[in-house]
């Protein structure tokens, strides 16, 4: 008997479109960086040369107010639905009757392509129902689990099949996804020019395992020799300031890092090396989809929005059993060498298999405060790069939006806008693609919510009550955007309104 999802997918089939399908109408790519701090990138602050990135931002605009829900799996869900992940998940897996952006834009005209890791109920990967292939994509190439050895990738997939025997000695995931991606590209412009595209190319990096290309780490073992996390960080801050980057009432917050004197700086040196350099690797592989677009003719009708899933991991230890299950059930190398999970060798081959850690972790939220699975700033302000010749008018292009306040639940309902196709009710988020194109400025006004583990938040700009770990705090983010002075006792009443709203919100999903 048809499921209830095809019924769904029918309707929105006969559906009638407000234009007409055609050329006309945007090839998309949501390029999303996986536990990339806020800071990382060139044209956000970092030091780490991301060239490719920053011609996209010179060339586009960049936003500075931009949202994620602070997890992996949580921020893909919500991405691919334009809903609160709640709404949409079971375990940490779609629900098998959710309908995601490539599924209505499929049924508009649309190919679509997917480049990189799943994590949509990763423990069920053998489950042929579970594949990326079933929830609208045309294609896919990429890690269904959600942390795997960059070097011999658990649960790598081509379509429902697995992609093992593509791991060879030179075989580097995030090059590979890469690869596929430009190849995807390419292949629409041979095969299907007349239709446009949707492209979510998702990568790994620069989440654990710190593996990365030996030639890559020796580009940045020398530059970050003798230099400590305040300084670094300190720099990034003065940067950020100086390119434009930085909210007005932004200041660089209390270190949480250790002083570095106090730590092992030759490892530290060694772990932000290797994290930049699968950062660098990353922004090469982008070079390889911007240049397949430049080649066939489609960079200009081509909207590339690029973010991250959510703010930089503190994990200081992986533990064994999350490693062996992220290795596919052994500790060995593909040749049957041992895999160190201790942390204190030095990272980057295939022999390792570690996480970055706290103090390096405050480092590339600078200057937020916390990291991943937290709702401060830190663990849920994202940077976010548009670029679109067609749809960015000229005087905007290599500006920086410090005014729009928008959230990834917003990317559906945009991209159904711009394909000519109506924004489902049952979508939490908004279109903003009116203030992409510049067709409307200023703020759209309404209430974000976030919750993920012991952490939640409620946000009316300016306000942003967080409540973490049992506490809750209020802070005027128009004024404060790192969060450092909690203002909950002088507004005791718009506090506690707050609470009540939060709360509210949280017990729906319970229900």
């Amino acid at each position: 008997m048809p499921s209830l999802k095809y019924f769904l997918c029918l309707l929105l089939v006969l559906g009638f479109s407000l234009y007409s399908f055609g050329n006309d109408r945007p090839n998309m790519i949501v390029i999303l960086a996986d536990d990339l701090g806020y800071s990382d990138i060139g044209c956000f602050g970092g030091e780490i040369e991301t060239p490719n990135l920053d011609r996209l931002a010179d060339n586009g605009i960049r936003y500075t107010n931009f949202y994620n829900t602070s997890k992996c799996w949580t921020t893909r869900a919500s991405l691919l639905t334009g809903e609160y992940w709640q709404k949409v998940t079971v375990g940490n897996g779609l629900k098998p009757e959710t309908i995601t952006i490539a599924d209505r834009l499929k049924n508009s005209g649309y190919r679509t392509y997917l480049s990189g890791k799943w994590h949509l109920d990763q423990y069920r990967h053998d489950d042929p129902f579970r594949n990326p292939l079933e929830f609208g994509f045309d294609t896919y190439f990429g890690n269904l689990h959600g942390a795997v050895s960059y070097f011999n990738p658990y649960s790598l997939m081509r379509g429902k099949a697995s992609a093992s025997d593509e791991i060879g000695d030179d075989f580097y995931l995030t090059d590979a996804i890469s690869d596929d991606a430009q190849e995807n590209i390419r292949n629409h412009a041979r095969e299907h020019s007349e239709s446009p595209f949707f492209l979510y190319l998702a990568y790994t990096a620069p989440h654990w395992p710190l593996h990365a290309l030996p030639e890559d780490i020796a580009k940045y073992e020398a530059f970050y020799e003798g230099k400590s996390f305040a300084e670094i960080r300190r720099s990034r801050f003065e940067k950020m300031k100086s390119i434009g980057v930085l909210p007005k009432g932004a200041a660089l917050s209390e270190p949480s890092h250790q002083d570095w004197s106090e730590v092992n700086q030759s490892l530290n040196t060694r772990r932000m090396a290797v994290y930049a350099a699968m950062v660098d690797c990353m922004d090469r592989g982008i070079g390889q989809v911007i240049k397949a677009l430049k080649d066939t003719g489609q960079l200009e009708n081509t909207l590339i929005c690029f973010m991250t899933d959510n703010g930089a991991d503190s994990s200081t230890s992986i533990g064994h059993n999350n490693a062996v299950g992220c290795l596919g059930g052994e500790a060995i190398t593909r040749d049957g060498r041992p895999i160190s999970i201790s942390g204190d060798e030095f990272p980057g081959d295939e022999t390792t298999f570690q996480s970055y850690g706290s103090d390096l972790a405050n480092v590339s939220n600078t200057p937020y405060r916390y990291f991943k699975l937290r709702s401060y700033e830190g663990g849920i302000r994202s940077p976010f790069i548009l670029h679109w010749p067609a749809g960015i008018e000229s005087s905007r292009r290599g500006s920086v939006d410090q005014e729009m306040i928008s959230h990834l639940i917003d990317l559906s309902p945009s991209f159904l806008r711009l394909a000519g196709e109506p924004v489902p009710e049952s979508m939490d988020g908004i279109s903003v693609a009116q203030y992409w194109n510049g067709k409307q400025t200023g703020n759209p006004k309404r209430t974000l919510f976030n919750d993920f583990g012991k952490s939640s938040a409620v946000y009316e700009y300016p306000w942003k009550l967080v409540s973490d770990r049992a506490n809750s705090f209020l802070f005027n983010i128009e004024k404060d955007a790192s969060e450092t002075r909690d203002i909950a006792a002088d507004h005791p009443e718009r506090f506690e309104a707050m609470k009540r709203e939060l709360a509210a919100w949280k017990s729906a999903f319970e229900e």
